[in-house]
């Protein structure tokens, strides 16, 4: 006989706080409303990957990325970065335990078309490049792609379209 012990972990819990003024709920869906991550990209394995000349920030993609996108009018925050672990744990459901994927089988991005500078000096970030940062949130690398920073190079030219600078647009058009 298996013991489904989350249950009986939560029907201990009511019984305990039956009478406290609290009220136990046993698998609560948590979703109001249906949960998107903005990119998911996946390697092929039908085909070599191929990272030369790849935009900066993008040259360390694993077997599954997550990217999380915050355009001109969004905040690149510490509530964004929570939600993209969100979303990270949620992915790692729906591949499942039959799929041995490894933590460095999945990585997080967070791309902002502005400077994230508040969220940058509260984290140790590093940058890795202009407009190319790492941080560790609860052991979890993230990389943070600044688009506004990223330097007017061809290889950066299909992300200068989101940079909302003038200059970089029209580079981009023209690469």
């Amino acid at each position: 006989m298996k013991i489904n012990w989350h249950r009986l972990f939560g029907l201990m819990l009511m019984d305990y706080f039956s009478d406290r003024g609290f009220r136990v709920e046993l698998e609560k869906a948590l979703s109001q409303k249906r949960q998107y991550l903005d990119v998911v990209i996946v390697e092929r394995k039908d085909e070599e990957a191929n990272l030369s000349g790849i935009c900066d920030g993008f040259d360390n993609l694993s077997s599954h990325n997550l990217l999380n996108y915050k355009s001109k009018q969004e905040s690149l925050n510490a509530w964004a970065l929570e939600e993209l672990i969100g979303h990270y744990v949620n992915y790692r459901k729906v591949l499942g335990r039959s799929r041995q994927t490894k933590n460095d089988d999945i990585r997080l991005y967070a791309v902002s078309t502005r400077r994230p500078s508040a969220l940058l000096s509260l984290t140790r970030a590093t940058e890795v490049k202009p407009g190319v940062w790492d941080i560790r949130v609860l052991g979890l690398d993230i990389r943070i792609l600044v688009l506004s920073g990223l330097p007017l190079e061809q290889q950066n030219a299909v992300l200068a379209f989101f940079s909302f600078n003038a200059e970089k647009v029209r580079f981009a058009l023209e690469h």
